[in-house]
């Protein structure tokens, strides 16, 4: 069994013109490629301030759907007061998870990073206080986000790395950090540029990682380019099995136990 650790499941739908409850049909159905398999449950990730009740919603609907809530870097300037508000309420729902996703993002706005690292900082902190495990968005920003983790206060906080796409440098240094560190793969593991992924995954222990999709994005080989589902995981699990030189079922295995130590689910 496995769970899909972070999805977008409301950006599924418009990506893929299918409705959630038609993708699990599909799932739970039988399929041409006996690598799509059903997740046991789904995190579905809110990061934007509209899609905070849809994501209340299906958490509420499906017993196996949870939510996490956090504000994207790509609304580093038009984020509002009410929505930080907004965000801070909708944490305290039972079915909510993870406060998330948040942090920094310099591949498309290298011109507000000053910005971007003082609402980093900010929703680092709210998130500590929330009490929730953090799902931080790194991208592109390596020593500004080692900065501004190594000064906060992660002791015994689970974080997850999500969707990770650096060097197995930045992996060693996140790694070390004073947390309780996850650090989760998607398909971008499986494409045939992203060797320093792999090389990330190498070195990072089978007992903090993480299985995600970041679906509708980034679907695995063979469906890149393809709006990606959480069906796609044994793909990624069957990559990162390879890599790690351990059986598919030892990924599994340990992905679930971290799934359960980082979320609780």
């Amino acid at each position: 069994m496995f769970v899909d650790t972070h999805c977008h499941i409301d950006s599924y739908e418009r990506h893929a013109d299918e409705s959630f409850d038609a993708l699990l049909a599909r799932l739970r159905g039988s399929s041409d490629d006996t690598n799509i398999a059903c997740p046991e449950a789904f995190i579905n990730v809110a990061c934007d301030p509209a899609d905070f009740e849809y994501a209340r919603e299906l958490s509420e609907k499906h017993p196996f759907v949870y939510a996490a809530y956090g504000i994207h870097p790509e609304y580093v300037l038009t984020e509002t007061a009410e929505d930080e508000a907004r965000m801070l309420e909708f944490l305290k729902h039972p079915k909510c998870v993870a406060c998330g996703e948040f942090g920094l993002d310099y591949h498309y706005d290298l011109e507000h990073r000053a910005e971007q690292v003082k609402l980093f900082e900010r929703h680092l902190e709210l998130g500590i206080q929330s009490g929730k495990p953090l799902v931080l968005h790194l991208r592109e920003a390596d020593d500004d986000a080692l900065s501004v983790l190594r000064n906060a206060n992660l002791h015994n906080v689970n974080v997850h790395i999500h969707c990770f796409t650096g060097s197995p440098e930045f992996a060693e240094k996140l790694l070390a950090l004073n947390a309780n560190i996850f650090i989760g793969f998607t398909g971008i593991v499986t494409f045939k540029n992203a060797q320093n992924v792999r090389d990330a995954a190498a070195l990072t222990p089978v007992t903090q990682m993480l299985l995600e999709t970041d679906a509708p994005y980034m679907a695995p080989v063979p469906y890149r380019g393809k709006p990606c589902h959480s069906g796609y995981i044994p793909y990624i699990a069957q990559q990162l099995a390879q890599t790690k030189n351990v059986p598919v079922d030892e990924i599994y295995r340990h992905c679930r136990e971290n799934t359960r130590a980082c979320y609780g689910i």
